[in-house]
């Protein structure tokens, strides 16, 4: 190449146009250099950073995403456990609702036996007070009838054989009744 066309002069300054072939060369390998050093020196642990970053960001997500499954978990056990204590409340209900059921029974069954044996009671007693009046009546229909015959006959029978013969009659009676 011309020296001439690798030279210029602009505004009374000679400029090169076109470096020398050495010092191309020279620069090429001073780029080269300094481009060896920065990718040995700076791209590496560049590299390195966002290497050890995008291993960080993926253990994160992972960690969230552990954790999201964790916290799913949880809230399935959680509304397990809710479901299981909503379902012992029902048989707690339906045992004691049961109970109560029985035990009304049980009163009521109690107040009828009660009821019975105060019925019972009161019949016995009415049966007592009804053989009770039984007797007093023929006591005093004996001593009215011993008064009467007496009065009759004009005389007077022992008591005491006035009231068998009165009595007798009142039983026969009675049998002629029933």
């Amino acid at each position: 190449m011309d020296p001439a066309f690798r030279r210029r002069e602009v505004g009374g300054i000679s400029v090169q146009i076109i470096p020398e072939p050495k010092v191309l060369i020279v620069q090429a390998l001073g780029f080269l250099l300094v481009l060896g050093v920065f990718k040995l020196f700076l791209f590496q642990p560049i590299m390195g950073i966002l290497e050890a970053r995008r291993r960080e960001i993926a253990s994160e997500y992972d960690s969230a995403e552990a954790n999201r499954a964790n916290a799913e978990e949880l809230k399935a056990e959680y509304e397990r456990h809710l479901a299981q204590i909503a379902e012992e409340t029902r048989a707690k209900i339906a045992e004691a609702v049961k109970d109560g059921q029985t035990m009304r029974e049980e009163i009521l069954a109690d107040s009828r036996s009660q009821a019975e044996k105060i019925l019972t009671r009161a019949q016995e007693e009415i049966g007592r007070e009804r053989e009770k009046a039984i007797v007093e009546l023929k006591t005093t229909v004996a001593n009215l009838t011993v008064d009467a015959a007496g009065k009759l006959i004009g005389e007077t029978m022992n008591d005491d054989k006035h009231r068998r013969l009165i009595n007798g009659f009142i039983d026969d009676l009675g049998e002629v009744k029933n």
